[in-house]
């Protein structure tokens, strides 16, 4: 009797789940996993749309800071901004700055387009400036009569045949196409504003008041320690260049007529207005050469999406898109 106790009681301590039991178990267990899941999926989400508005915050800062260095300078010169610029240009005095030779035209170095202007994306505006290059040189000797040379220092970056040059003092500014590839060494450069077909009108730069290429009587020598620097003529639009709509297009630059460089993906649209007398006013109602010099300020309209819209899985959500404004003023014009 007691034998068969110890059995029925050793039994029914090895007895397991019933299966009502191991089906309440496996329930609790997939909420539980489902639960996991949903958090999981809603942080991913988070973590996804958070790196997406930083992307885009990111592209605004980027995109803002380089247009900005770019506008603040327009018409800027290492000398004095009220000279008038002595253009020896090939057909720099009658360069118009929606030509194909726009970065020649110097004596309107800020211009727009309204939903216009060449290689950009329907209804998107076009800005274009010329501005001081980023390397200001000194001359190291006068410049002397007959000699269309000038030497300077430091001699590198070099100036490349065709490149769009200043030389100035506080009594001339001249400008000028590098008459072939500039010569010497890290210290000392050779450059020459010699006369040619496609580059140069005349091979020197009048004296003040003298017409340009007035003759060689008028011819104004610049003294040594003057300043002589590139001038680049920079351009920004928008363009979608893969025509894929899906990606967004990108903002460009474009320097002197050369090739445009993508700077920042996903920007959807550019929109311009300029602060005259007048108040703020778009490029339409800039008609003459005066009224685009008189702008003091450029506002500027950016709108931009995430241009990481695929999902892992093959699907595709909705991209976090943005429109930002930032006012910039034109340094060498007086509000």
């Amino acid at each position: 009797m007691s034998h068969r106790q110890t059995s029925c009681g050793l039994v029914s301590a090895q007895a397991g789940f019933s299966l009502i039991e191991l089906m309440v178990a496996m329930v609790l267990g997939l909420l539980v996993v489902g639960a996991a899941i949903g958090i999981f999926a809603s942080n991913k989400q988070t973590y996804r749309a958070t790196e997406g508005l930083g992307r885009v915050q990111e592209s605004s800062q980027v995109a803002f800071e380089l247009m900005s260095r770019d506008i603040r300078e327009a018409g800027a010169n290492p000398c004095d901004v009220t000279l008038a610029a002595a253009n020896i240009i090939d057909g720099g005095i009658s360069a118009t700055p929606d030509g194909t030779d726009w970065y020649a035209a110097v004596a309107q170095p800020l211009y727009g387009f309204e939903d216009g202007g060449p290689t950009h994306e329907a209804g998107t505006d076009v800005i274009q400036v010329l501005r001081t290059a980023d390397d200001i040189r000194s001359v190291t000797a006068d410049t002397t009569s007959g000699s269309s040379d000038v030497t300077y220092s430091p001699g590198t970056p070099t100036f490349q045949s065709g490149d769009v040059v200043m030389i100035c003092d506080m009594k001339v500014l001249g400008v000028f196409k590098a008459n072939g590839d500039s010569s010497g060494s890290a210290a000392s450069g050779t450059v020459s504003f010699g006369a040619g077909t496609g580059t140069n009108t005349c091979g020197y730069f009048p004296q003040p008041n003298a017409g340009v290429c007035a003759g060689a009587a008028t011819a104004y020598l610049f003294p040594k320690f003057s300043t002589i620097s590139g001038l680049q003529g920079v351009r920004w639009f928008v363009r979608d260049a893969d025509g894929d709509a899906t990606n967004g297009a990108s903002l460009y630059r474009q320097v002197d007529g050369g090739t445009a460089e993508e700077v920042v993906q996903g920007v959807t649209n550019l929109q311009l207005l300029y602060l005259t007398d007048a108040g703020y006013v778009d490029a339409d109602s800039l008609t003459t050469a005066d009224a685009w010099n008189a702008v003091r300020a450029v506002r500027v309209s950016l709108s931009l999406r995430d241009t990481d819209v695929a999902g892992t899985d093959g699907t595709s959500r909705q991209p976090i898109a943005r429109d930002i404004e930032n006012v910039i003023t034109l340094r060498n014009r007086v509000l």
